[in-house]
């Protein structure tokens, strides 16, 4: 990664500038190429390390220059780029978790879909000609079943239109910051995963808020740069307000309980830390109890989920052949038994 390249430069007394530029010829094309470039070239024109991070704009996230700047004050920029390297490898992680929850639950589901389509559109038509060739009376639900059978493709369109509809109204609302709340606020409402996406987002948001905080950055300016940062909307539209709240002095726990931007327990946590002087260290602790939230819920989507949608996809099969198919073979065999006496 760029900023522990950096890093080792730093720790190893290098320039910056050559090594950068070293560095960039090294890589392919690419956007990281391109950045790796421009800072080595500010730097090789007089442009502080900082400087040349917020000279990228938006290639680069704001809060990484407000760090950059504190660590070259205190003389810690090693320290700081080394931070910086470890937390995004935890974003990493998180957005690892996150993705490797949601894909294998959806890959039964899907799977569930597929064999209920395959059961309605081609084992019960085989079993409908058979009825009909024997003149078989069937029961109301092995008619009700042959009747679904008929429009299968239609029924199992519907559940893929409406997630097709959601996914459409969801990339519209991105494109508002109101939209954007609204469909978190959607997304956070769902079952386990609203829980498992606003966890890691908010334990992504608490860390760096414990980084800014520990290398020295003002608490209002933190919380500005953490809140630009944050994907959660929610906490990032509150960000501006809560960081005037701070900067008129009110604490950041009293701040948590009046907006209510977190549960009753992190906003105590904050608190306390504010009131013994380690804010930093108890934001990571609050950053932690989020990360393990949102582990839990992915072992719960990966380990629970999966194998009860395996289970009721089987008990609905194995019920709807007993009802819909063997009930009338069982009642022609009887006939055909009762006509032999």
């Amino acid at each position: 990664m760029l900023n522990e390249e950096i890093a080792g430069m730093a720790r190893a007394g290098l320039p910056l500038d050559q090594g950068l530029a070293a560095l960039a010829r090294e890589m392919g094309r690419g956007r990281l190429q391109r950045v790796t470039a421009d800072i080595a070239a500010d730097l090789k024109n007089g442009h502080t390390l900082p400087q040349s991070l917020e000279r990228q704009g938006s290639r680069v996230p704001p809060f990484y220059a407000g760090l950059v700047a504190a660590g070259v004050r205190t003389g810690r920029i090693s320290e700081v780029l080394a931070t910086l390297t470890v937390y995004a490898r935890s974003i990493a992680d998180l957005r690892s978790i996150v993705i490797g929850a949601l894909y294998y639950p959806a890959i039964v589901l899907v799977l569930a879909f597929a064999l209920f389509g395959l059961l309605f559109a081609f084992l019960l038509p085989q079993f409908e000609k058979i009825f009909s060739e024997l003149k078989i009376r069937l029961p109301a639900v092995t008619e009700f079943l042959i009747g679904v059978s008929h429009h299968v493709w239609l029924i199992l369109a519907i559940p893929l239109a409406i997630f097709v509809v959601v996914l459409f109204v969801g990339l519209f609302l991105k494109n508002s910051e109101r939209g954007r709340r609204a469909w978190a606020r959607f997304v956070y409402a769902m079952p386990i995963v609203g829980t498992l996406i606003r966890s890691s987002r908010l334990a992504a948001f608490t860390d760096l808020l414990g980084i800014l905080v520990d290398h020295g950055l003002p608490l209002p300016e933190a919380f500005g740069l953490a809140g630009a940062a944050c994907s959660d909307p929610l906490m990032s539209a509150a960000a501006k307000d809560v960081q005037a709240d701070l900067s008129q002095g009110i604490p950041l726990g009293e701040v948590y309980r009046k907006r209510k931007l977190v549960p009753e327990l992190i906003a105590w946590m904050t608190a306390m830390g504010e009131q013994r002087g380690s804010l930093g260290t108890t934001l990571h602790h609050v950053a932690d109890l989020y990360k393990r939230q949102t582990e839990m819920r992915a072992n719960l989507l990966r380990n629970v989920l999966p194998p009860l949608i395996i289970i009721f996809t089987a008990c609905i099969i194995v019920t709807l052949f007993v009802v819909a198919v063997a009930m009338p073979i069982s009642h022609l065999l009887e006939g055909l038994s009762g006509a032999k006496k």
